[in-house]
């Protein structure tokens, strides 16, 4: 008998539910609506079944109670045994403590005693706490849902609504039972009319102006959620245009249904600031103030509590205080204030400050204060006062780190410089040394190779060194300022040297980049100079394969090239978006090179560089000329605080022009498996297409890859998650292959080439960082004869086509 099943049978989800009462098996709804009448108003289920008083046992992957199974294991008989016998047995050590610290304090009055030890929880109890008791269906908590479920739809505006429940009993299933609510909505209350009771002039001149985007239309439904949505926008339009006291409490709202036949007229009104008069006690009415700002401080200390700092200066319509020297620019901080003298308050352009200064990176603390200040031009002005704590500008790092890439293994280091603040404008200089050793399987080795063979077989190191700077430059003017809260510049240059069994590679890069933040959600990554010069020396025997193979695939992948080109992304990413629930995320690349290169040596005329292979050199070496396309999407639907279901899919094409058409750069190429992809395969381990390779070599790259990924994530205990997983995909050729039989991309059998493997995963939530164990298995293999590709009765005798891979991560694969 198997382990899931032996652990079905003997955890019977009603094992701990008394004689006479009933599991809650599941909350249903009925919506009973009049014909007489139409409502358009579609009611949230799921709105419903949160006010629900009493809810079922949690639900995970394939609607299991794990945790309601998790419970059942535990026996309440053998907790009771064990946790007596656990407490005798320390409490027997504890007297043996006791009686040594009383013997040794004797002896030397200044002994530390021992601490005596405390009672662990056993198995069973700590087995029981992960767990969830039964839910037992409580006639009390129906009656409590009922008036709820009531509340609810008079909040929606069914005034006259009825709640009625039925319990259905399980024949099949003994103990168990399940709730049908039966939902009347009645006939909706709609608004008749809308009017506003603002006895502030300037204010309901304020408000007058707002664009008409109001939540509040005639005709509608009504709705507490719209009326507060409402009180929400309007409280943040005041916000933002001076009323920096105002509270969306002063904004109410009185309804007429006495007009009849289920019509609303609201009123929506604002009242006065109120207070009490000190002499007569009296509560005196006030119109809200609308503030401008009078004037601004800076103050630049490591001790804000002081009052009188050194130095004082001014700089254009602002104030700065200081400690001995100013540790930037004042223009910087200029730039960086959105808050302008003589404007009104506003409580966005204050954040948008916040935030700016933040990401400069030289402060560690930023407090923004307002004080209310009077002055004959001014009667209600603030006074603005920022105080800035400088961060360390310089910092030296060492450190050793494991690393894990796709099952293999490596140790590496580094040793970096950074100085937060170079030319006194917060630019960022970073400085690095990095290196390290790591086990690699050799390009044309097979899967009978042992890893443990080459432990740590290759080596790599190299220094980097980037500026970032906190502008954009060069296109400053040609963004709309609502970008540039945390804009950035970036120029960097680094140098890789890598030595491998099979190969020595070095890698030259330089690239200049911009990193736009449109929205908070939103960010552009624009790259117009990448330059990548690689070298590569094989090893004779490496070079030799290679040759035997006659494989101008191979050959083109593992040469001299240098890439000239620009990288071009979007990205969106919904998890920065307070307003939606289920999380999108999107991430589109273009990456092209040596487009201008190759056009510009084509019209002057310029003979070939190498006439076997017609093509043009750059830096003595022939440079790559391609354009590549890839997009990542991902959806997050969240079904409890730690439970989800991700969706993904990830594609792209690459297409070699003619400068170097016979392949991609290796590095820029297609592939399939490891820990991040189709983890039921080692990288580079599967296709290209139905292509077998009976060695089960790890060169298997492409032009296209289409990749789709489904996991369900659920808690088992407060630090474990587990996951459940399915993944699908492959890498084509664009152009048919001699050497690779089936390799190329045919819309009329690529479906069929799709590979599927699937297993379960551990997630390891270590706060600051996931340790991640997945186990899976092929599925589908589409190496095999078409016929024979699934896994179901074909697993004898094709083994080696549906090893179990695992895969050792760090955080979530997607």
């Amino acid at each position: 008998m198997s382990a899931v099943s032996l652990f079905s049978i003997s955890c019977s989800i009603t094992k701990y539910v008394p004689e006479g009462e009933y599991l809650l098996d599941n909350n249903d709804f009925e919506i009973i609506q009049d014909s007489s009448y139409v409502d358009n108003n579609i009611l949230n289920l799921e709105d419903l079944a949160s006010v629900i008083k009493q809810k079922p046992n949690r639900k995970v992957m394939l609607k299991a109670r794990l945790h309601l199974r998790l419970y059942n294991l535990s026996s309440q008989e053998r907790i009771v045994k064990s946790s007596l016998k656990n407490q005798e047995k320390v409490e027997r050590k504890n007297k043996k403590i006791r009686e040594k610290n009383k013997k040794k304090t004797a002896k030397k009055p200044k002994y530390a005693s021992k601490n005596e030890l405390e009672t662990k929880l056993t198995f069973g109890e700590r087995l029981r706490n992960a767990g969830e008791p039964p839910v037992i269906l409580d006639s009390l908590a129906l009656e409590k849902s009922i008036k709820q479920l009531s509340i609810y739809l008079i909040n929606k505006g069914y005034f006259n609504n009825s709640v009625e429940y039925s319990i259905i009993f399980n024949e099949k299933k003994q103990k168990r039972a399940e709730v049908l609510y039966f939902i009347n909505k009645s006939k909706p209350f709609i608004y008749n009319n809308i009017k506003y009771n603002i006895n502030d002039s300037l204010l309901k001149k304020t408000i007058d102006s707002i664009p008409r985007k109001s939540f509040l239309k005639i005709g509608n439904n009504f709705d507490t959620d719209i009326l507060n949505l409402e009180r929400e926008r309007i409280t943040t339009y005041l916000f933002n245009h001076g009323y920096r006291l105002f509270n969306k409490e002063f904004i109410y709202f009185q309804l007429d249904t006495l007009i009849g036949n289920n019509k609303i007229d609201l009123t929506l009104g604002i009242q006065n600031y109120k207070h009490k008069d000190e002499f007569t006690d009296s509560i005196i009415q006030k119109e809200h103030c609308r503030y401008k700002i009078d004037r601004i401080l800076f103050r630049i200390s490591d001790d804000l509590s002081k009052y009188s700092l050194d130095s004082i200066m001014n700089y254009r319509t602002i104030r700065l205080s200081f400690d001995d020297k100013l540790i930037c620019k004042p223009q910087l901080l200029y730039h960086a204030l959105q808050i302008k003298r003589s404007e009104l308050y506003s409580k966005q352009k204050a954040e948008i400050t916040y935030k700016k200064l933040s990401s400069l990176g030289l402060f560690e603390t930023v407090v923004i204060n307002f004080d209310t200040v009077s002055t004959k031009i001014n009667v209600n002005g603030l006074a603005v006062n920022i105080g800035l704590k400088p961060a360390k500008s310089q910092t030296f790092i060492m450190s050793l780190d494991g690393k894990n890439t796709d099952g293999l293994f490596g140790i590496e280091g580094s040793v970096s410089y950074s100085h937060r603040n170079i030319f006194k404008r917060a630019e960022k200089l970073s400085i690095s040394m990095s290196g390290g050793i790591e086990t690699q399987l050799l390009v044309t080795s097979n899967d009978n190779n042992d890893i443990t063979q080459n432990l740590f077989n290759t080596l790599e190191f190299g220094p980097r060194v980037s500026l970032i700077l906190p502008r954009y430059a060069f296109i400053k003017d040609l963004l709309p300022v609502r970008h540039h809260y945390n804009a950035k510049t970036n120029l960097s240059m680094s140098l890789n040297y890598q030595k491998r069994p099979d190969f020595t590679r070095t890698i030259q890069e330089m690239s200049f980049a911009w990193l736009i933040h449109e929205k908070p959600s939103i960010t552009w990554h624009i790259t117009p100079i990448l330059i990548n010069a690689i070298y590569i020396d094989k090893e004779q025997s490496f070079e030799d394969e290679i040759a035997a193979l006659n494989d101008k695939f191979i050959a083109a992948s593992f040469q001299n090239h240098v890439i000239n080109g620009g990288l071009y992304s979007f990205e969106y990413n919904g998890q920065n978006d307070k307003k939606v629930k289920n999380v999108f995320y999107l991430k589109a690349t273009f990456e092209t090179a040596g487009g201008v290169l190759y056009n510009t040596h084509k019209a002057m005329n310029k003979p070939v560089d190498n006439i076997s292979t017609n093509s043009y050199n750059m830096l003595g070496v022939r440079y790559a000329h391609f354009q590549k396309i890839a997009l990542d999407l991902r959806y997050y639907i969240p079904l409890s605080k730690r439970s989800k279901l991700v969706y993904r899919f990830a594609g792209g094409i690459g297409v070699p022009r003619e400068n170097l058409k016979e392949a991609l750069p290796f590095e820029k190429s297609f592939f399939s498996g490891g820990a991040n992809g189709l983890r039921a395969w080692r990288a580079r381990s599967l296709g290209p297409g139905s292509y077998l390779d009976n060695d089960f070599s790890y060169d298997k790259i492409g032009d296209i890859k289409l990749e789709g990924n489904f996991e369900a994530r659920f808690p088992l205990t407060p630090w474990i998650n587990g996951a459940f997983f399915v993944d699908a995909g492959n890498v084509w050729l664009i152009n048919s292959d001699s050497l690779r039989p089936g390799g190329d991309f045919d819309k009329d059998r690529f479906l069929s080439e799709i590979a599927f493997g699937s297993g379960l995963g551990i997630r390891m939530d270590l706060d600051f960082f996931i340790i991640r164990f997945d186990f899976g298995i092929p599925i589908k293999n589409p190496s095999l004869p078409q016929n024979n590709r699934w896994i179901f009765g074909n697993y004898i005798g094709n083994e080696d086509f549906y090893k179990l891979q695992f895969n050792l991560g760090i955080g979530y694969p997607f």
